[in-house]
């Protein structure tokens, strides 16, 4: 969250501060507002526009008192209004600009606060929200221009600090970013507002994060004092960095915070997490949420809750129901979009970990638990015809594209143009630059527009003899029917991959290839083309037989 500066309602028309002690008119509704009584302030505007409709002072303060109350179109109306009448008052304009920002229309919001600073030069509220819209429209370089000149008006400012400190993130200068958070940090008072307080937790342990400091990350989890230390985002960050650090018997149980966190999907009523001993003869709903890999990895835990004695009902998302209708113990698979099946007990897929007490010593690692229908192996079968040589599946983007984790088909080349082997496009979205790179270079087969949800693509993976993966549905889905898959992870990967190990507990038939230096994937693809060369990658005919033995040395 960014730190969008104060509404404050500071002038008349003249520019001169309201009364504290006159009680007419806008007066008064100042005084309401400064008490923090919004509704006692609307009325009294109410009852001045009511008598003058073109109240300047009145239409401004009513504009301001709906920012407060989180309403910015209704703002935006009221001092638009007033810009109608006095279009040249610098604060006003900055708080149209706040009302822009509310409703991220970042352009807009521009334009206001650079009136704003024209009418009012070197206002470091105004070029604090100025920076603010400008990395909403992604100008992070801009934006970090702006912060950097309200620090040179009001030194350690720590709104300013923290927006910095954003600006650097999304420029992934995470080194610079942590120490503009830290001097937040140093110079916040201690009252401090407690949302703020959050953000700078969340941001700082998100840098560390990212930079795969992991350790530093938890000890600013378990530094946040004890006014806020059980906020959501705090202890979702935990979670994580617990997870990733193998720690899995108190990651979990901070895990289930999740839904509490704003860009999570949102809870469920009567969803909780299950007790294995009160499931058998049980009807229990499993259902779904985060992507589709999240939904592949657990699925292993199906078979398992079946095998309690539960009867197990799954809703699953239109595009992998026709896999979770292969797993064994399953009774029925509905999509979200149907009616729930009746149940006794409603769960998340995710808080079967926790409810099964995993710890990285007994993760079910059992695979495959998925399988194609047999119908969609024959089809692709068919298409794909005689195998003459090794066939190598990709993926190298997401659907649920984060930029940090893909690449561009082109960074494949090195590998691509290795003779004897043959390369198939294993995703079902390619961006039209890499669309046109496949078009015009040849090497690497695109079936994407055959592939019509996660049964084709699990069919398709049954044809190859080795899948290379970023870190994205396809591995997920490898990995789940037991096929050989090598994984590109980004210098900071999720937390199911761990931490500085080539396998995966999760996945016995995973390699990691992580990345040594952030964004660096030219030297991740030397090393998995190394592992592709003659010593380390043979094909094997034999008769109807074929098969990889890809060393894990």
């Amino acid at each position: 969250m960014l730190y969008r500066l104060s509404t404050e309602f500071r002038t008349d028309a003249t520019g001169k501060r309201l009364s504290d002690v006159d009680d007419s008119g806008i007066e008064l509704a100042a005084r309401h507002y400064r008490a923090r009584d919004y509704a006692a302030a609307a009325v009294a505007c109410d009852a001045i526009l009511l008598r003058q409709p073109r109240h300047f002072d009145a239409l401004h303060l009513r504009g301001v008192v709906h920012l407060e109350q989180q309403r910015p179109e209704e703002a935006l109306e009221y001092l638009r209004r007033a810009e109608k009448e006095q279009p040249d008052q610098a604060q006003l304009q900055f708080h149209i600009g706040n009302a822009l920002l509310a409703l991220q229309r970042w352009d807009e919001a521009e334009t206001a606060f650079r009136r704003s600073l024209a009418l009012r030069p070197g206002d470091v509220d105004a070029l604090n929200n100025l920076g603010n819209a400008l990395s909403g429209a992604l100008r992070h370089a801009e934006a970090m221009d702006c912060f950097r000149q309200a620090l040179a008006v009001l030194p350690n400012a720590p709104p300013s600090l923290y927006n910095l400190g954003r600006a650097l993130v999304a420029l992934d200068r995470l080194e610079e970013a942590v120490e503009q958070f830290r001097a937040a940090f140093a110079f916040a008072g201690a009252d401090i507002d407690a949302s703020r307080l959050i953000d700078l937790h969340n941001n700082l342990s998100e840098a560390f994060i990212r930079l795969s400091r992991y350790d530093e990350a938890l000890a600013v989890c378990r530094g946040a004092p004890a006014s806020i230390a059980d906020a959501p985002r705090i202890q979702w960050n935990a979670s994580l960095t617990l997870l990733m650090l193998g720690d899995y018997a108190e990651g979990w149980r901070k895990y289930e915070c999740r839904f509490l966190v704003p860009e999570h999907d949102p809870p469920r009523e009567g969803a909780a997490v299950l007790d294995l001993n009160h499931v058998a003869g049980q009807r229990v709903l499993v259902f779904p949420e985060q992507g589709r890999g999240d939904m592949i990895q657990f699925a292993r835990y199906l078979p398992l809750l079946a095998a309690r004695g539960a009867h197990v009902e799954v809703e699953m998302y239109a595009d992998l129901k026709p896999l979770f209708d292969t797993i064994e113990g399953v009774a029925q698979v509905v999509t979200p979009e149907a009616a729930a099946p009746e149940h006794d007990k409603l769960t998340p897929l995710l808080s079967l970990p926790l409810a099964f007490g995993t710890v990285l010593e007994n993760i079910p690692a059992q695979v495959p638990y998925l399988r194609a229908p047999e119908p969609r192996i024959a089809r692709w079968a068919a298409l794909l015809g005689k195998r003459t040589r090794p066939r190598i599946g990709l993926a190298w983007w997401g659907s649920q594209h984060i930029a940090r984790r893909s690449m561009a088909i082109a960074a494949l080349v090195p590998m691509l143009r290795l003779p004897g082997l043959e390369f198939h496009a294993l995703q079902k979205e390619i961006p039209p630059s890499d669309q046109d790179w496949l078009a015009a270079h040849a090497l690497v087969t695109d079936h994407s527009a055959g592939l019509e949800d996660f049964a084709d693509t699990a069919a398709l993976i049954a044809q190859m003899d080795l899948v290379i993966s970023i870190d994205t549905s396809v591995a997920h889905l490898a990995g789940a029917l037991g096929k050989p898959v090598w994984i590109m992870l980004p210098f900071s990967p999720d937390w199911r991959w761990l931490r500085d190990r080539e396998d995966s507990p999760w996945y016995p038939t995973a390699r990691l290839f992580r990345q040594t230096r952030r964004g660096d994937w030219d030297d991740v693809v030397r090393r998995v083309l190394e592992a592709l060369s003659v010593e380390r990658f043979q094909y094997q005919i034999e008769g109807d037989q074929h098969g990889v033995v890809a060393a894990h040395q």
